[in-house]
């Protein structure tokens, strides 16, 4: 293909990369490295404030206002200020405080695990490193149990009777179609106090148990809702790519004495790793940016997540420049947690070649 055919091809592609990928994150970068203030002067104000009786008097203060252009939008004033809105978001300081604290050195006392404990406990108080903390936790246990259940499921639609495979594929979709809203309100609505779980728990003996007072439970449902709305997309891929195994593969490894475990190790696995890379990627950047469950369980204090940071950071805080700062930290996470997974694709391209 000559190079001029090949940029007119992927020409419309890097345009829109460009406009909706590297403009938006270049200018979320800038906005990181810069604070902004409204600027505000002292006003003469005079109210009448009640006295007695009905009796009323003036007072007269200086109250400080913003100053307004001459659309009548306040006038803010930009100060570069390089790394120290992500420094703000990451508090070395106070990370540095848990490991330095009184009481925190292992040697100095003999209950080394209760001082790791209280190391934990100090770093997970800071918002960011909290925040960092469940993120991971959230995307390593849900992405092995995606990919082993979306397997599962495949291979058992695959091998099910032709007559009910469509009605368990249309099944299995539909958590993936919910949207995670709405997804994220189901789970939280079967959880509830008086919900149709706790009292059907409550119904066979085991007491009132409420889920939405305990950090550990709290975590584990919003762990639950991350498997069951992605394992079907999970399961669409493989099923997809179990239409392409080699069937005559398959055969002569029966012929041979292959054991269905065998088959499923040798032949099946190696096929679709492809795939199986895929999907890890494709959820590893989605669990990554982890919101609406956070959201929907107004559960931040047990379970914050660094996309829910960003979004508290700029509507409670109103704070964009700060804000901003987070979600280039959210970015750079991202793109860590898949260095493995393109490092690999990478070589396994150099090696076609």
């Amino acid at each position: 293909m000559k190079f001029k055919t090949f940029a007119l091809f992927v020409a419309p592609s890097v345009l829109a990369m460009l406009l909706l990928i590297a403009v938006p994150l270049a200018g979320v970068a800038y906005i990181s490295v810069f604070n902004a203030s409204v600027q505000t002067e002292l006003v003469e104000v005079t109210t009448k404030v009640p006295v007695f009786a009905g009796v009323e008097r003036e007072v007269t203060k200086m109250v400080p206002q913003p100053v307004l252009d001459e659309q009548g939008n306040p006038v803010r004033n930009w100060e570069y200020v390089g790394m120290d809105n992500i420094k703000t978001v990451v508090d070395p300081d106070g990370l540095s405080g848990a490991f330095t604290q009184e009481g925190s050195d292992p040697e100095s006392s003999g209950r080394f695990l209760d001082n790791l404990a209280d190391i934990y406990y100090d770093i997970v108080d800071i918002d960011f490193w909290g925040a960092l903390e469940f993120t991971l936790l959230y995307t390593f246990v849900t992405t092995p149990l995606v990919l082993l259940l979306g397997f599962a499921l495949a291979m058992t639609v695959d091998n099910a009777v032709k007559k009910m495979k469509g009605v368990v594929i249309f099944a299995s979709l539909l958590p993936f179609i919910v949207t995670p809203l709405i997804g994220s309100l189901s789970i939280y609505w079967l959880f509830l106090d008086n919900s149709v779980i706790t009292s059907l728990l409550q119904q066979m003996g085991l007491g009132k148990i409420y889920f939405m007072k305990d950090a550990f439970t709290i975590r584990a449902l919003i762990i639950l809702y991350g498997i069951w709305h992605v394992t079907p997309f999970a399961f669409v891929i493989f099923y997809a790519g179990l239409q392409t195994v080699n069937k005559d593969s398959l055969e002569a490894a029966v012929l041979d004495g292959a054991s269905a475990f065998d088959r499923v190790r040798y032949i099946i696995v190696p096929h679709l790793m492809p795939l199986v890379v895929f999907v890890a990627m494709m959820h590893i950047m989605d669990a990554y940016r982890i919101f609406e469950p956070v959201l929907v369980f107004g559960s931040n204090l047990f379970a914050n997540s660094l996309q829910y940071l960003t979004f508290y950071t700029l509507n409670f805080e109103d704070n964009f420049n700060k804000a901003a700062a987070s979600s280039l930290l959210t970015v750079l996470g991202v793109v860590i947690l898949l260095i493995p997974a393109l490092t690999r694709n990478w070589r396994e391209h150099k090696r076609g070649y």
